[in-house]
């Protein structure tokens, strides 16, 4: 016997579309009680996210940290020197030129750690403006702030060695470049405190930090420039020089790096 869709008997006490009918009763029952459940509901809000939490932070971090320990653990003139730098002493002192520090794997780590810690502090300046330029953000922000770094230095290093062979006054331009070394070293560990109360602690206000750390580049910049002046003063060089090399050793550097950013982003 073959029942057709019309037919409205009953078999075994049900009707014959019982399981499709069940199923449909079933599935708008849901539905309706779904509709109750989100009726109620309100828009919740979209919580933007927070700066300074990258995971990698805290590797930089701690190998800045393990590092710094290494250096205070060896003897050496390295912190002697950061310390006449801050108090405008040796100035004409021959140690504070020896050629070959630069070359000393102390002097080395030093400068590697402080770059390091001054692009760290670039970053959480960019996250907390949310600034990422040409949509570079994260380590590769760090790593394109760390070499431009280490490429400033290079510049200004190769310069003072032309400069010193050009005009014969190498223990000026010698004495110089070891004052450049010298705020880099100053200025990457104290944007390196910094950097770690930006990254785990709430005082005080980011901002604040923020302006410190730029209120101390600045110092460290004028310091390096005033230190210059009297190095020039110390072996009687001419003001009107002093000026020509500011030019050469201070802005050219910089503006072959601005050129660079330029052309990067």
């Amino acid at each position: 016997m073959i029942i057709s869709e019309q037919d409205t008997s009953i078999v075994s006490g049900q009707p014959v579309f019982f399981p499709f009918t069940f199923i449909k009763k079933s599935e708008d029952r849901g539905s309706g009680k779904a509709g109750i459940i989100t009726s109620n509901l309100r828009e919740g809000k979209e919580f933007e996210q927070e700066p300074f939490r990258d995971d990698w932070i805290i590797i930089i971090v701690l190998a800045s940290a393990f590092i710094y320990s290494t250096l205070s653990a060896f003897p050496g003139r390295l912190f002697h020197n950061i310390k006449a730098f801050l108090l405008f002493r040796g100035i004409g002192d021959p140690a504070s030129r020896e050629r070959g520090m630069f070359l000393q794997w102390q002097s080395i780590l030093a400068n590697a750690v402080s770059f390091s810690g001054t692009a760290l502090f670039a970053y959480l300046t960019a996250d907390y403006h949310s600034f990422y330029p040409n949509g570079l953000s994260g380590i590769l922000f760090w790593i394109v702030i760390f070499g431009l770094l280490i490429l400033l230095v290079l510049i200004r290093h190769i310069i003072c060695i032309l400069m010193g062979s050009i005009t014969g006054a190498r223990e000026v331009f010698g004495e110089y470049c070891a004052t450049v070394h010298q705020s880099y070293q100053i200025t990457g560990f104290i944007l390196f405190l910094l950097t770690i109360l930006l990254a785990y602690t709430t005082f005080p206000a980011p901002r604040f930090i923020l302006n410190s750390g730029l209120f101390i580049v600045l110092t460290a910049y004028f310091m390096r420039v005033l230190r210059l002046l009297l190095i020039f003063l110390k072996h009687k060089i001419s003001i009107l020089y002093f000026i020509l090399y500011l030019c050469a050793l201070e802005f050219l550097p910089v503006l072959v790096v601005l050129k660079y950013l330029t052309d990067l982003f």
